[in-house]
């Protein structure tokens, strides 16, 4: 069970290289409560800290198919007017955050 979020995609075009948020509607994020099951149009994927670059941490929503490998950034962004997502943000981050997390589901090779 998770929550939906939607994605920001750019208008430039593609750049995840076959990423999920290139075709797929949103996101399911497990790791947050909600009341939705993921599924082909909301694959699951879970929000991460980042290790702290410069002494400050970054969020980063990756696809549980891609948990296992390295993800980039693939130009995309995923968000909800819900604020259990956001609650979820400052959590993680120990600070306040509102707006957009980056979708990592870039994969080279």
């Amino acid at each position: 069970m998770g929550l939906i979020v939607d994605i920001y995609r750019n208008n430039s075009g593609d750049c995840t290289n076959g990423g999920e948020s290139a075709t797929a509607k949103g996101f399911t994020v497990t790791n947050c409560d909600g009341p939705f099951e993921p599924c082909d149009r909301f694959p699951a994927a879970e929000l991460v800290v980042a290790e702290p670059i410069g002494g400050r941490k970054i969020l980063r929503l990756i696809p549980e198919s891609k948990k296992e490998r390295w993800t980039m950034f693939g130009g995309n962004y995923a968000s909800t007017s819900d604020s259990r997502f956001s609650e979820l943000c400052e959590e993680l981050l120990g600070a306040t955050f509102f707006g957009a997390v980056a979708v990592f589901d870039r994969v080279e090779g």
